[in-house]
């Protein structure tokens, strides 16, 4: 665990986050009290939109900045963080984004 500079990332969200609490709006700094631990507590994000793609709970793709104590994965982990702070930088409806993406990738086995 080391203390560093934020990390820009991306991250997906729903009407809720997974813990249930609101999404906060942005540039609020949501943080996270308790132990950092890879896929079970901590505050998520990966450094490529298509990576926060795998874990997508919601449409809403959100600009993150990570800081705090940050933890990037290693291994089968390697596709995202975890920190004890994150902040949304800026968001969008990435719904019509992932329908191309989708019709793209149906369209290079076609």
């Amino acid at each position: 665990m080391t203390k560093q500079k934020p990390i820009r990332a991306w991250h997906f969200v729903d009407e809720n986050l997974r813990d249930g609490r609101p999404v906060p709006k942005d540039g609020v700094v949501l943080k996270h009290d308790g132990p950092l631990v890879m896929c079970r507590s901590g505050l998520h994000a990966s450094l490529e939109p298509f990576d926060a793609l795998q874990y997508a709970p919601g449409n809403t793709l959100c600009l993150v900045e990570c800081g705090g104590t940050v933890i990037l994965g290693k291994g089968t982990h390697k596709d995202k963080l975890i920190c004890s702070e994150r902040k949304i930088i800026v968001r969008m409806d990435a719904d019509p984004l992932l329908r191309y993406f989708a019709r793209m990738l149906a369209l290079s086995v076609a």
